[in-house]
């Protein structure tokens, strides 16, 4: 056998997905998805906005500053949620860090008590994310949404004047190369397979819940597909998982600088259009 049949042997025997290594995966660039305006900024600007998250979040909001600087740099004042509590007049864009990493009901408890901490009222728009660490292999993801839904449903109750939104969990890149493909040939998963098994799951579960009457941000949505509007899909026993595409990151989980652009303009996009909360 050729070394040649060899691989493509390999490829077929194994079910993890061969990918393109020249075509989108190795695009260095991420142009937006989108098309934001100065008045998209000014309209958005406007707004009372609160964004709880960690380490990929904090990698969209400097994008967000990113295009803020390029669009209309008086417009958008983005600040931290104690300075956005002395503010009396005028909108803001105001972020912070919510909670710790592999505690996602933490991190919803404490996006929770910000809101109730005197900010809430002050809020036309509120939203908050877990990390890919928050849900991986191991995690119960009914109990995880069930508990998020609860926690949101209080929060709406409490301030029905604010517009919240829902923010799907971030992924991480997949295994691949010849490793992955002697994992298959061995009967075991890619690593990263499983774990975006599961955000994939509670992220299905957001969707099912929210898309038809609340806002929702897919952000896994986003991370996963090209430039080109391909959706990175690793498959592996028969199961199909999308993926972080690997030109959007560094280190496999975090937004790189033109990544974070593009997803960010998505985000700016969709919170400038929101309408008012009923």
């Amino acid at each position: 056998m050729t070394r040649l049949a060899l691989l493509v042997g390999l490829c077929i025997a194994s079910s993890v997905a061969c990918r393109d290594q020249a075509g989108t995966q190795q695009e260095k660039n991420v142009p937006s998805t989108t098309r934001l305006g100065d008045a998209d900024i000014v309209r958005l600007a406007s707004k009372r906005v609160f964004f709880g998250h960690q380490s990929v979040g904090r990698n969209i909001m400097d994008g967000v500053a990113d295009l803020a600087r390029e669009h209309e740099p008086a417009a958008l004042m983005i600040v931290g949620p104690e300075t956005a509590e002395g503010i009396s007049t005028g909108g803001f864009f105001a972020h912070g860090l919510v909670g710790k990493n592999r505690d996602p009901q933490g991190k919803t408890d404490a996006f929770v008590r910000v809101l109730q901490d005197g900010l809430g009222a002050r809020l036309d728009i509120a939203f908050h994310k877990y990390c890919y660490l928050d849900v991986v292999e191991g995690t119960d993801v009914a109990t995880l949404f069930a508990n998020y839904k609860h926690r949101m449903a209080g929060l709406r109750t409490a301030f029905p004047g604010v517009t919240f939104v829902h923010v799907t969990v971030p992924l991480k890149t997949v295994q691949s190369g010849p490793k992955a493909l002697l994992k298959a040939l061995l009967g075991r998963l890619p690593s990263g397979f499983s774990d975006n098994l599961r955000r994939s799951e509670f992220n299905a579960l957001m969707l099912r819940e929210y898309s038809e009457r609340e806002p929702v941000f897919d952000l896994a949505a986003l991370e996963s597909t090209t430039a080109g509007g391909e959706v990175e899909l690793v498959e592996a026993n028969g199961r199909a998982v999308r993926s972080l595409v690997s030109s959007y990151t560094d280190d496999g989980g975090h937004l790189n600088t033109s990544a974070r652009r593009r997803i960010a303009e998505a985000l700016c996009l969709m919170l400038s259009q929101l309408p008012d909360a009923k």
